[in-house]
Order: structure tokens, then sequence, then C-alpha cells
């Protein structure tokens, strides 16, 4: 309890890039929405309190009557005038007369002002109706004389621009700096979504995992981009990952499948251990992706392997190979006896030393396999017959029967995705294959991406791959490359793929003369393996 106190007291905030650009990536529908929303917020808020309003305005012209006086002075004293009668038309003697002439209340906003330098003022009413503000305007100045004249005998004043009818509200919207509320509302949101994708506690990094998890790590597969066409993109068509497709596939990531199939062998050395499982906790975590190429670098090697296909959920070796259904060969019928073992056939993949027992659909009953003994029987006989036995079994949140399998087979490998379960699921998994008794040799990383630094994206890592597979180090020209000076064709590859002395000569295990059919005793029958 102290070391994992101490542990969790270590335990650092990892600030993954990829993880926060694929969390923003994945969420951009909601910052789209929290935008839509900003601009909803915004346009309630200003129709909850805007109450349009409508004005009618009348302009007048204020003269003096004094005979022949200078006109400069005649404006002068003009300008006076139109001074005074502006603030004689807001008093509330004006109003009520223009009331009683409506023969209603005056509830409009009266408001007068001249007209700088000159002899005018503006005389207006508003209220919340344009046909109201106009009326009320035309009452002002139907009795305006009986008060001007009373204030000026010898003034006179004439309207000069009649009122109309106002065509819109005067009053505009209340101004409100959308421009930040729309910024608000993002930042929000991307602050909330880069707040929870740091805190999210699932492992990121190779030095994340052995922060979080109780176990080593048994090997570290890069993060690798399906390059797809774009044919298959329309389709939506998936094309699977495999180490054998030097095209699609970078030197870095065959080379991490062929570090664990070494540590494979050895482990055979050290304990015997031919029967593995590949185990994840939930799906999507890449395990019968690394099934596959973990039982294709052993073939590689020389290593005649067989792939135990007992994800009986939701069965996907098939399709990364790129196989159709074969009678006599599903392995579904040959567990639950509907497929005498006799006539059950091993497919032998592209003349390799990799044969497979696979299932092109989901079977129901597969708990009975296991609790009959069908599948540790149907394991024992072909372990003999193998280097090596790989297994690829279902998501153990998904089939409980896997917590069965794992103590059959003879070691059991977890694969965790990088940024996908939780480290305290992740633990508990561990720990309930180590209860079991069962042997575990490790955890395989997978999806690991590279430091997030301005080399990486330029396109070194930090081991000095370069990612290019058309002019890296290990690249089409480089100097392992296809043509480079160790390149396969080269005439001074002595020791190359297609040399006079290669198991790939016409007389190697590869060669013209090699036995192109593989024959295995299953069950005390002869049963020659389907080339694919």
């Amino acid at each position: 309890m102290a070391n994992q106190t101490e542990n969790k007291k270590e335990r650092k905030i990892v600030i993954e890039w990829h993880s926060i650009l694929r969390d923003l990536k994945k969420n951009l529908i909601f910052f789209v929405m929290s935008v839509l929303i900003g601009l909803m917020a915004i346009f309630i808020l200003q129709k909850s309190v805007y109450s349009p309003e409508y004005t009618s305005t009348a302009t007048l012209v204020v003269s003096a009557k004094l005979g022949n006086m200078n006109p400069y002075a005649n404006l002068s004293v003009s300008s006076e005038m139109a001074k005074v009668f502006s603030e004689v038309f807001v008093q509330p003697s004006m109003r009520a007369k223009a009331a009683d002439r409506l023969g209603q209340g005056f509830r409009g906003s009266l408001k007068a002002k001249t007209i700088t330098g000159t002899n005018l003022f503006q005389v207006s009413v508003t209220t919340d109706s344009p046909e109201r503000s106009y009326r009320q305007l035309c009452a002002i100045l139907e009795v305006y004389p009986e008060i001007s004249d009373i204030v000026f005998e010898n003034a006179v004043i004439d309207v000069i621009k009649m009122p109309a009818m106002a065509h819109g509200p005067s009053n505009t919207m209340p101004q409100t700096n959308e421009a930040a509320i729309l910024a608000m509302c993002v930042l929000l949101s991307v602050g909330g979504t880069v707040a929870i994708s740091i805190l999210r506690d699932t492992v990121k990094t190779e030095a994340d995992f052995s922060q979080k998890i109780d176990a080593g790590i048994f090997g570290v597969i890069p993060h690798e981009k399906k390059n797809q066409s774009l044919l298959n993109r329309f389709q939506r068509k998936k094309k699977g990952l495999l180490t054998n497709d030097t095209v699609t596939v970078s030197l870095k990531f065959s080379e991490s499948f062929h570090q664990i199939a070494a540590r494979l062998e050895y482990a055979k050395r050290m304990s015997g251990a031919k029967v593995f499982s590949i185990l994840s906790v939930a799906e999507n975590e890449g395990k019968s992706t690394v099934a596959a190429n973990v039982a294709l670098s052993l073939a590689s090697k020389g290593n005649k392997v067989l792939l135990f296909d007992l994800d009986q959920k939701k069965p996907a070796l098939y399709k990364l190979f790129e196989l159709d259904y074969e009678e006599g060969s599903e392995l579904g019928y040959l567990l639950s006896g509907d497929l005498p073992a006799e006539q059950f056939k091993l497919r032998q993949y592209r003349n390799s030393t990799l044969f497979l027992a696979l299932n092109t659909r989901a079977h129901k009953g597969s708990q009975q396999w296991i609790e009959n003994g069908s599948v540790k029987r149907v394991l024992q006989q072909l372990k003999d017959k193998m280097d090596f036995v790989i297994v690829d079994t279902s998501p153990i949140m998904v089939d409980s029967s896997v917590t069965e399998i794992i103590q059959i087979v003879d070691q059991n490998l977890l694969v965790v995705r990088t940024d996908t379960v939780p480290a305290a699921t992740l633990n508990d998994a561990i720990l309930t294959v180590k209860n079991l008794g069962a042997g575990f040799s490790g955890c395989i990383l997978n999806d690991v991406y590279p430091e997030f630094s301005l080399i990486g994206q330029i396109g070194f890592d930090e081991s000095g791959y370069y990612y290019s597979r058309s002019y890296g180090k290990y690249g089409k020209y480089g100097k392992y490359g296809k043509y480079g000076k160790y390149g396969k064709y080269n005439k001074y590859g002595k020791y190359s793929k297609y040399n006079k002395y290669s198991r790939y000569n016409r007389y190697g295990s590869y060669g013209k003369y090699a036995n192109p059919g593989v024959t295995s005793d299953f069950d005390g029958a002869n049963n020659t393996g389907k080339k694919h």
C-alpha cells in the first residue's frame, strides 16, 4: 500500500499533443454547436431587452417681425427665438393641449432641439407605434400657435418639413460585442475539451505507462497511418496493416513486430512456452492486428506458426488477410463438432510457414467449447505440430470466457492502445490474469505517437528514423534500399534474398522445387494446408 501511495504521488500530468489534437478533431462538431448556441443566446438576449420605437419629426423655422432690420441682426434674433421655442414645445402644457386635441392621453416622448447656428429647430415624438407618433406630432403642430403667440407676438413660426409616418424603428438593438461572445463560447468549449483530454486517466505515452500500469512493457508499436486508396475511402473499405505489405507500412512499424517476435523466441527458449494469447480489455485496441503481425514476423524467421482465432464474438482476422469462407476450414465448426477433425484443413498463407485457423463469422456456444475441453484438446494437438501458436481472443470486457482461455495457453500478452482504456481498468484486468495463476508476459503498447516536436514533424523522430518511405535511410534509394549498395538485386549482395545460396533459391525452402503444401497430422489424419 505504501508503494502504491508513493507511485500515486509521483504521477505527473502528461500533456500529449497528439491526444489533444485527436480530441479537438473528434469534437469539432461540438465547437460548431457552441458557436450556434452563442448566436442564439445573443439573439434571445437582444429580443428580450429590445423594444422597437418609432419617431416622427417635423422641422420648423422661426423669424422675427422687426421691419427693415439688418438681415444679420434679424438672423441673430431669430436664432435666439428658436432656442426659446424649442424649450416651449416640450412643456407639459403643450402635451396637455395636444392630448385634448387627440381626445386621449399623450403617451409619447416629445423632444425639440435647435439646429446650431440657424433659426431652425426640430420637433419629434417617439412612441411604440409609427401611427401614434405621427398623430401626436400632428396634434402638437396644430396647438402650438395657442402657446407661441403668448410667448412672442412678433415671432412667426412656419413648418418647412411636415411630419411623416416612420417606416422603421428609430432605435437599434443593444450593441453587443458578438465576436467577443462567440470567441468566449469557442474558448470555453475548446478549453473544456483540452482539460478533459489532459486529465483523462489513460495511458498516453510509454513514460505514462510506467507511471500508471503495474506491469512491464513487452513491446511498443508506433502509430501507423493507413494509406488507403481514394476508392477504398469512398467505399469506406478498411484495409488492414500487415507487415508483409511493405508498400503501405513503414520500416519502424515492421521492426517493432520483429522485436516482439524475437522476445517470444527468447521466452520459448527460456520457458518452453509455445502458445501465446493476445488479449485486450476493450474493442478497437488493435488486438487482431497485433496478433496477425506477430504471427507474420515469427513466420518470417522460419518458424512454423499457427494463428488461432478464438474471437467468436466479432472475428476480424479473415478481414485482415482478405480471406473468404472456405469449406472445411471454419474453426467454429471444428470446435462445435459439426466438422470432423479429419476433414478440417488449415490455411497456408502465401506459401509461407504461417497457418491459419480462422472464423469468417461469429459462432454461438463458444462457452461450451471451453467447458467441454474442445479448445484445450485442439490447441494441444496443434501445439505439437507447430513452433508457435498465437491465439486471438475476444476483448475481456466483451466475453467472460476469455478468463478461461488465458488459463489454457502458456503465456498471455495484453494489448494496450494509447489513450483508450482507463488505467484503473487495465490494472484490474492485469490483476485478474495474475490472480488466475495464468502466465503473463507483459503488455504491448500499441499506437504510440512520436514525440510532438519540430524535428518530429519534419520527418525524424527521437530514434533517428526517417518517416518517408521513398528517400529515407531505408527508402527506395537509400543505403539498404531496393537499389542501394546492399539491395537485394545488387551484384555484391552475396547473402541477399535471391542469392544463389539463399533459401529462396530454386532449391530453397521457398524455391521452385520446394514442397508447395504442408502436411500436418491433425488428430491422427493427414491434412494438407491450402495456400492463400
